[in-house]
Order: structure tokens, then C-alpha cells, then sequence
């Protein structure tokens, strides 16, 4: 991954080290501005900080805490090449790559610390870059030293191997939801009442989502399990495959086919429950660490989007766009769901980008004809699909700005 010219600022302990004794001696002095990124191993986190060796995940997450507080706006502490810990603006966690085992005398923070510059220099924030680098260095680590030169090759963030699991705020032990029962989810109509169920599924719509929003209060609960319990009758007579968005414990208790989940969700699910139902699961993703999550609970579709601007929810997200979603059906063995501002062109451009299915709110539920549209959309993503596939960037684009 090559250092492009002004790069955000990166900090080692071998290159940084006269800079962070400083540091350490003083807080107060700030003879230079705080680094981007401080990439350190335990044991040099430990002497920066006057700690005791850092033998456990608590006390490597409380170091990255103390280091953040007064040496730089993000820090990764690695701890061999299959646990890192990052701290960051945007998230926090652990990344994980099981299975891979550094090379004896090999010096990965090198290239750890030249991948995360050159993606903090393409605008990627921290956290992300910090993904990149952990991709790269273990990308080299496999493939780099049997050539001679330990380097990660140039499309070594489109291996899925290479991808970490990436820690929720909670941590959980669950990994691996049912499989679908047809990964070519084709359009994915989402909807928010059992009438709009019946009425998409009757015009040939075969995976639909049930999406009721703000309805969390006691009273509302009866409301929403009618509602689930009505669209799940619709979609079993029609053949057809329904998530439960949000409502995972009515869907449990109902019997549903799936559950559809957003980032802020997965940590107050009870996701051992889900998988134990053997219900479907999805989960929405707008960056790379939600990917990273997501990947590591390994649901049964992860949804990729906005891919376009969209009204249907706030976001601070920047649209993906098709190259990002070409991008991630490409990297991701497991179905993708592209979402948010599709129309019937958008849909055609989505399905020639590989994905197993196109979600789509106001083109049905806000169009003069659903029925006619929902045929129009279906063709535009069989036309798609027979069209050669549109080529994936090497490196997809920052959904986020650095500055939010």
C-alpha cells in the first residue's frame, strides 16, 4: 500500500520515540500537534504509560484509553497479528483475525503503520484505517514473505480473508445465523404494515421486510405483534421470505422467518436467542468496522448502504455510490443487500453490481401504481444480473468525513 505524499500524521515508538518521551514528561507541552494515530505493541503501550506488562484485554483497553487521553486523536495497540485493540473517535473495539500467525522475526508494525498512513492520507478516519492496515498486514504476512519481500499485494483489500472481526460494545460469543432459504433475494420490498405486505406479495414480491418504526412503548406492543403476526400469514401463503425489523423478540415468539437489524440494535438484541430460533438474520452497515461487525456474527445477508441519497432515515453517512457496492458484493462471500434512493435505474446499476438483493422503500409505497412498479422494478434487476458485472475498486471510498 504506497505512502502517497501528505499523509495524515502517524506515530510509532521506533520513529516517534524522542516526541513521545516528551509527551509522557509533559502533557502540557504540545511542541508538535497531536498524531493522527499512534500505532504501538503492548509492551511498548506499557512503557509509554509505566505500566505493568499488559497480559489482559482489560488492561490493554485501558491503556489505548490513557494513551488517547494525552498522546494522539486515535491509538492501536497490537498484540500479535490476531488481536488488536483500537481507540477512536468513531469506534472503539477489538479486531480480530483468527488463525493468522506473525512470521517469526518478521517486522509487521512497519507495514501496519505505512497501510494506515496511506489510508488515513486517502481520507479514511481512524478507525477504518486502522482496518486497512490490519487487511494489508496480514495480507503480507501470507502471501508477501513467500515472495521475498514482506508487502501486501495490490488487491489485498478485496480478500475476504483478510477482513477482521470487529468487537460490539458488548461482547458476545454468538457467530453464524441460518442460512437463506433463497440467497437470490431478488427485490427486497420494505414496508411498514401488514397490508403493504400482503399487497407487495401478492403482486410477486418474494422477500419483504416489515419495518414499523417508533413503536417501542408498552402499549404498542399488541399493535406490532398483530402486525407481525398478519404479515407473517401473507408471506408464508406466498411463498415468500419476511423479516422482523427491530421487533426481534415478537418475531422470535411469532415464529418469523427473520430479523433485520441496524448497528445500534445489535448490542441490546439478544442475539443468542435469534440464532437458537433459527431465524434469518440481517444486519445494515454503512462503513467498514459496521462491516467488520457484522462479518463477525456472520448473519445470513449483511445490507450495505445509503448507496444513494435517501429521505427515508438521517444519516451522516455519504451516499457509497455503485463503486462501494461493487466493492463489498466482491469482498463479502455472504449475500449483500444494496439500500436507500434506488429507483428502476438504480436497481438495473445495483443487480449488475452483484448483489443478491435490491431494498427499496418509496419507489413502491410512494408510486402511483405500486403493482406497476414492483414489475418494472423486478425487470430492471433481471436486466442487471444479465449484464456483465461492474469491476470493483481495489479500495472502496470513506462513507464518512474525518471532520464528523
Amino acid at each position: 500500500m504506497t505512502d502517497p505524499a501528505n499523509t495524515a500524521q502517524v506515530w510509532t515508538m521506533p520513529g516517534h520515540a524522542k516526541e513521545l518521551e516528551r509527551l509522557r514528561q509533559t502533557c502540557k507541552e504540545r511542541l508538535l500537534p497531536d498524531p493522527a494515530l499512534l500505532c504501538v505493541n503492548r509492551s511498548e503501550a506499557a512503557a509509554l504509560l509505566g505500566m505493568a506488562p499488559l497480559a489482559t484485554r482489560d488492561t490493554v483497553e485501558q491503556a489505548a484509553k490513557a494513551l488517547r487521553a494525552w498522546a494522539c486523536q486515535a491509538v492501536v495497540i497490537t498484540g500479535g497479528d490476531d488481536a488488536d485493540y483500537a481507540d477512536t473517535p468513531h469506534a472503539s473495539g477489538w479486531l480480530d483475525l483468527p488463525g493468522l500467525a506473525a512470521l517469526a522475526g518478521t517486522d509487521t508494525g512497519t507495514v501496519f503503520a505505512t497501510s494506515a498512513a496511506a489510508a488515513l492520507g486517502r481520507g479514511f478516519v481512524a478507525i477504518e484505517a486502522i482496518i486497512l492496515a490490519k487487511m494489508a498486514r496480514a495480507d503480507a504476512l501470507r502471501h508477501g514473505a513467500a515472495a521475498g519481500t514482506l508487502q501486501p499485494r495490490a488487491d489485498f483489500a478485496q480478500h475476504s480473508g483478510n477482513l477482521p472481526h470487529f468487537s460490539l460494545p458488548v461482547p458476545t460469543t454468538v457467530s453464524g445465523f441460518a442460512a437463506l432459504r433463497d440467497a437470490d433475494l431478488g427485490l427486497y420490498a420494505v414496508v411498514d404494515s401488514a397490508a403493504w405486505v400482503e399487497r407487495v406479495v401478492a403482486a410477486g414480491v418474494h422477500t419483504v421486510q416489515l419495518r414499523i418504526k417508533d413503536a417501542e412503548r408498552p402499549e404498542q406492543r399488541e399493535h406490532v405483534r398483530q402486525q407481525v403476526r398478519q404479515s407473517i400469514a401473507a408471506a408464508v401463503a406466498a411463498g415468500a421470505q419476511l423479516f422482523i425489523n427491530d421487533h426481534w423478540h415478537i418475531a422470535i415468539e411469532e415464529g418469523a422467518y427473520g430479523v433485520h437489524l441496524g448497528q445500534e440494535d445489535l448490542h441490546i438484541a439478544d442475539l443468542a436467542a435469534i440464532a437458537k430460533a433459527g431465524l434469518r438474520l440481517g444486519i445494515s452497515t454503512h462503513a467498514y468496522w459496521e462491516v467488520c461487525r457484522a462479518w463477525a456474527l456472520q448473519p445470513s445477508y449483511i445490507a450495505c448502504g445509503p448507496i444513494h441519497p435517501t429521505q427515508a432515515k438521517a444519516m451522516p453517512w455519504i451516499p457509497q455510490g455503485n463503486d462501494n457496492l461493487a466493492y463489498w458484493c466482491k469482498l463479502l462471500p455472504t449475500p449483500v443487500v444494496g439500500i436507500a434512493g434506488m429507483d428502476v435505474a438504480r436497481t438495473e446499476q445495483a443487480a449488475q453490481c452483484g448483489v443478491a438483493g435490491v431494498a427499496v422503500i418509496s419507489a413502491i409505497t410512494a408510486a402511483a401504481s405500486p403493482e406497476t412498479a414492483i414489475t418494472q422494478l423486478q425487470q430492471a434487476v433481471q436486466r442487471g444480473k444479465s449484464r456483465p458485472p461492474s469491476a470493483a475498486p481495489l479500495l472502496p471510498k470513506s462513507t464518512l468525513s474525518p471532520t464528523v
